[in-house]
């Protein structure tokens, strides 16, 4: 039985290693909380040490696997194009699943998951078209060349804002690559990652190329950034926990590709067309209710502009509608967790004591303001 949000509703998720789903060896589960209504709706493992151990053993003996290593290149393209393919046919549940996971607009996550499979199928294309480098020397009976080979496991930590398209960036060049994978995704929204594994047993990769482990960041995120059996880290998320994983990688002597925190501005010049840079603001400051890596959470406007662009900013700003995620003319959904609500209402807090004006909004909505 494939995962949809009905069956997810209640149950409990188990860890995925080696090609099965299996308890966490010390039986114990944690609630998935959902955004919209701030109850738990699903339980996912608590994996620890030990759990990850199993999970990194099996990435590592599926890699050693002749079943895998041995493939053709062209072969593993087309594994990777038909998991594309089914990803396309679950691409609307997927999208169901996160938005109950994660609280942004299904409109969004139907969006990011009809696009996703591109990306499959195009680092598909790619898996038998990598060629190494014949280079000449100054000696006529010696031959000098290079040859692309895959790392070994890779270690993925995911987000919980947009799990399986920041996931498929890396994975699908990894599984293209012939590479093997542990992935730990957010303790916030593991759901669609654990359905996606589902999809992977579907499109016929040997078991333990891809595992997947559940938990906490503190526990099981950290006994997977520091495994020796792992030869590349990859991450998304703060720069904190940045900074702790690189150190981990460099006392494994690994190298580690990151994806951190950052405060991305606005710029507004005086000569600007005043309605097309507020939608773009507007677009750029609200969508996924700020949460993302590329919000503009910061407007510079030129002294010549700033009263006009305030005032239809203001205008424009009062005019989205905050609702219900599943709705179709919703555009802000609740935020992913209540710690990251308190956060934002600290930030306001904080800006208003520094001298901030509110022009629009700054509290809660109450519950006859909301849409639907």
């Amino acid at each position: 039985m494939k995962t949809t949000v009905a069956s997810l509703e209640g149950s409990r998720q188990d860890l995925f290693i080696n090609g099965a789903f299996v308890a966490p060896k010390n039986g114990q589960y944690i609630d998935s909380y959902d955004p919209t209504t701030g109850k738990p709706w699903y339980q996912f493992a608590e994996a620890r040490a030990e759990d990850v151990g199993a999970a990194v053993a099996a990435a590592r003996a599926a890699f050693a696997d002749p079943a895998w290593r041995r493939m053709t290149q062209t072969d593993r393209g087309r594994l990777v194009r038909r998991l594309a393919e089914l990803v396309l046919e679950r691409a609307d549940e997927l999208a169901l699943i996160e938005t109950r996971d994660n609280g942004k607009l299904l409109k969004e996550m139907r969006a990011q998951m009809r696009a996703m499979p591109d990306s499959y199928t195009y680092f598909a294309g790619m898996a038998d078209k990598l060629l190494g480098d014949t280079i000449p020397v100054n000696k006529l009976d010696m031959l000098n060349f290079n040859l692309r080979e895959p790392i070994g496991v890779v270690g993925m930590i995911t987000p919980w804002n947009s799990p399986l398209m920041l996931l498929t960036g890396t994975l699908a060049p990894c599984l293209a690559l012939g590479n093997t994978v542990v992935v730990k995704p957010s303790e916030h929204a593991s759901a669609s990652t654990l359905a996606l594994a589902e999809l992977i047993m579907e499109a016929g990769f040997p078991a333990g190329v891809v595992n997947v482990v559940t938990g906490t960041g503190a526990v099981a995120g950290d006994a997977l950034t520091r495994h020796p059996g792992i030869a590349k880290f990859v991450f998304t998320g703060s720069t904190g926990t940045g900074r702790r994983i690189a150190a981990h990688a460099a006392q494994n002597l690994i190298p580690c590709s990151m994806e951190l925190g950052g405060k991305s501005p606005h710029v507004v010049f005086g000569d600007v067309d005043i309605e097309h840079a507020v939608n773009g603001v507007v677009s750029g400051v609200f969508a996924a209710a700020g949460q993302t890596c590329v919000a503009g959470s910061r407007c510079f406007v030129e002294a010549n502009a700033y009263d006009r662009f305030v005032e239809a900013l203001v205008e424009r700003t009062r005019r989205v509608r905050v609702g219900l995620p599943m709705l179709e003319d919703t555009d802000i959904g609740p935020l992913a967790l209540s710690a990251q609500l308190a956060k934002v209402e600290t930030y306001v807090a904080s800006g208003v004591r520094q001298g901030a004006r509110i022009a629009a909004g700054g509290k809660r909505p109450q519950a006859d303001e909301l849409g639907g």
